[in-house]
């Protein structure tokens, strides 16, 4: 499997980086895993066609998580005439919200996800789901409440993606990491927690509970891009990684 980060920042774009969303590819066939409102852009930047992503995975309902679906929808229309299926899963409501978003910025448009016959599942909490030959697994984590936050696990033919989403310690995180050839985890934070996200500290003490391949750090804020080196590997805007 090939993974190809579009963007690992946070909200605030920290160091210049893009919001979250992580490319993964096996064959012929992508997967989005986060939609973050630059997704587009990069996608572009690295010349990758809307038209060859078959599944979008949300984690959570925050602009900087799914803000950049009404652009891929737009382009998938009007700049591909796109005629083949979309599938995006996503927490309970995930229809609601992406037809919220679409009308909020793009209003009058939410009937081109009509005509692309885009196809919504829900996750179903600590149970694997099979949708277009992978499997997806989700666990409820530490965020925003509003915005239906979960981590996942997605098992594509023999390898395991996983990811924590936004979140705080949360046990779930134990069992995201189970089995993962790797397992991306957000750290905002360098020292200390906050509401809703994870510190370096609090993951490098408790990285002997991750049952995982390889340990990567994402969404981090600027106290984290700037340390000179961490014990545990960091993410970075474009990297590519095979596993």
């Amino acid at each position: 499997m090939k993974l190809t980060i579009l963007g690992c920042g946070d909200a605030f774009g920290s160091g210049g980086r893009f919001n979250t969303s992580f490319l993964l590819e096996q064959g012929h066939q992508r997967i989005l895993v986060d939609c973050g409102a630059s997704t587009l852009i990069r996608l572009k930047q690295l010349g990758v066609s809307v038209t060859s992503i078959d599944t979008i995975v949300i984690t959570h309902f925050h602009g900087d998580h799914y803000g950049g679906i009404p652009f891929l929808v737009l382009s998938n229309h009007i700049e591909y005439k796109r005629a083949t299926p979309l599938t995006i899963i996503g927490p309970f409501g995930v229809k609601r919200m992406v037809y919220s978003l679409q009308e909020a910025l793009y209003p009058g448009t939410s009937n081109i996800l009509e005509i692309l016959d885009i196809t919504f599942v829900e996750y179903q909490d600590r149970q694997w789901i099979d949708v277009n030959d992978l499997e997806v697994y989700a666990r409820t984590v530490t965020h925003a409440v509003p915005t239906n936050p979960h981590g996942v696990k997605i098992r594509w033919q023999d390898k395991v993606f996983a990811f924590s989403g936004d979140t705080e310690w949360n046990d779930s995180l134990v069992d995201l990491a189970d089995g993962a050839d790797v397992f991306v985890v957000e750290c905002n934070n360098l020292n200390e927690d906050s509401p809703g996200h994870l510190s370096y500290q609090t993951i490098l003490s408790r990285q002997t509970l991750f049952n995982s391949k390889r340990l990567l750090l994402t969404h981090m804020g600027t106290e984290v891009i700037s340390q000179e080196k961490l014990e545990i590997e960091r993410l970075s805007d474009g990297q590519e990684i095979l596993f």
